[in-house]
């Protein structure tokens, strides 16, 4: 005989025999269930995934580890998958199967027997089982995508089926992350808006029904901003400041992080934008930005007098084709990761606490620019921001670069008169 097929009436029976010890645990001593078919060979496949599930729940009686529970909500995410493609006669002995299968679970865990019915009927589906598609849909940077792959992994944990995700539930996960887990209201609602996009993906996809939506209401308010959150707002650097970061970067005798302030003290550019510029790209009369973080940002900012012998040093000096070279990528391509942990440890090195950033600096800039009289177009179009008036923001094609050079040259750092080289 077959190993766990038995033969009556013709028809195959799938059998496996519980362990002595185990039959009073669960309530049997042997399970048994047809399989609805006179074929040997058809009986040999249909048998596997019953087999697997016996053996899960008889692992899952003896030690009680989840685990065997999980395989065993596994094979009925096969099943639910195989459904999908059956018709007629083989669709109806598949949920006959099923039917059976549930009834035989429901004798030990009403609750495990109702889950294995949802999932195995195709009625829910394994919360991450198109995470990777949806990711690859995306226009997103790698770095957010990795940060929503987290995201909906958090999710996955509390609910790694999607029936689980009912909106009672997912408002008590929700409250659960403020409250119990320390997270700010900024935090949870990225969160949730990263499992909401998923959601709909999976709704658009067919994997799930489109009148199920478990995150209504389930997003907090934005938090009113208390003094707390003022106080620790990021903060403008004084010029002395500046100079106070630029000195201490050239007694630890960090020559790049000397070079990375000197050239944010006199464009304003992000931390970012100064590591990826290229010896190309640093011309005659200003530096050109390209792939910003916005449209707005891909501009030309103009080269201020103090900065010109420093850049002509630094691009004939150039060992990689950067203007600040040596620094390594990080995973994501970004070259500004570990010089700016490091200007992170100077500047706390030097007593400034966490509202002062290196993008204070950009702060600094846009300060003495105001200062100076710049006017706001002129100052956005030097930084890169969008300007969000009509004339300016939607009909100029911006201020031209003759006049942000006489706008860059009112920037004026007291004592900068040395070049720490």
């Amino acid at each position: 005989m077959p190993k766990h097929l038995e033969q009556r009436r013709r028809r195959w029976l799938a059998v496996l025999d519980v362990p002595k010890a185990l039959r009073a645990t669960l309530g049997k001593a042997r399970f048994v269930q047809s399989l609805k078919t006179e074929s040997y060979t058809e009986a040999e496949r249909l048998k596997l995934p019953l087999i697997a599930m016996w053996k899960a729940e008889i692992e899952a009686a003896r030690t009680g580890n989840r685990k065997p529970v999980e395989d065993l909500l596994q094979t009925a995410a096969t099943w639910g998958a195989d459904l999908r493609a059956l018709k007629g006669e083989e669709r109806r002995e598949a949920l006959w199967l099923i039917e059976d299968e549930v009834e035989n679970i429901a004798h030990r865990d009403e609750q495990l027997a109702s889950d294995f019915a949802r999932v195995a009927r195709s009625e829910s589906v394994e919360t991450l089982g198109k995470l990777d598609a949806w990711l690859a849909s995306l226009s997103n940077e790698p770095k957010t995508k990795d940060m929503k792959r987290s995201d909906l992994q958090r999710f996955a944990k509390t609910f790694p089926y999607t029936h689980k995700a009912t909106r009672f539930e997912v408002q008590r996960w929700v409250h659960s992350l403020e409250q119990d887990e320390g997270l700010k209201v900024a935090t949870v609602r990225r969160i949730v808006s990263a499992c909401r996009g998923y959601w709909h993906y999976l709704q658009a996809s067919g994997a799930i029904a489109e009148e199920i939506d478990p995150f209504v209401k389930a997003v907090p308010k934005k938090a009113k901003v208390s003094k707390a959150d003022h106080a620790s707002r990021r903060r403008h650097l004084i010029p002395l400041d500046v100079l106070h970061l630029l000195e201490g970067a050239a007694a630890k005798g960090d020559s790049e992080l000397v070079h990375l302030i000197w050239i944010a003290m006199w464009t304003g550019c992000r931390i970012e934008e100064i590591c990826a510029l290229t010896v190309a790209n640093a011309r005659a009369d200003h530096l050109f930005i390209e792939d910003a973080k916005s449209p707005a940002g891909n501009r030309e900012v103009p080269i201020h007098s103090r900065l010109v012998p420093v850049l002509e040093k630094l691009k004939a000096s150039s060992s990689d084709g950067y203007v600040i070279s040596g620094l390594t990528f990080n995973k994501y391509k970004d070259r500004s990761n570990a010089i700016g942990k490091r200007f992170g440890r100077l500047k706390s090195s030097l007593g400034f606490g966490p509202q002062h950033v290196f993008h204070s600096i950009r702060k600094t800039v846009a300060t003495e620019l105001e200062n100076a009289g710049v006017p706001e177009n002129v100052a956005a179009d030097i930084l890169g921001h969008d300007k969000p008036n009509i004339t300016f923001g939607l009909y100029s094609g911006g201020t031209s670069l003759a006049n942000k050079q006489v706008a860059i040259e009112k920037l004026h750092y007291p004592k900068a008169n040395i070049v720490y080289l």
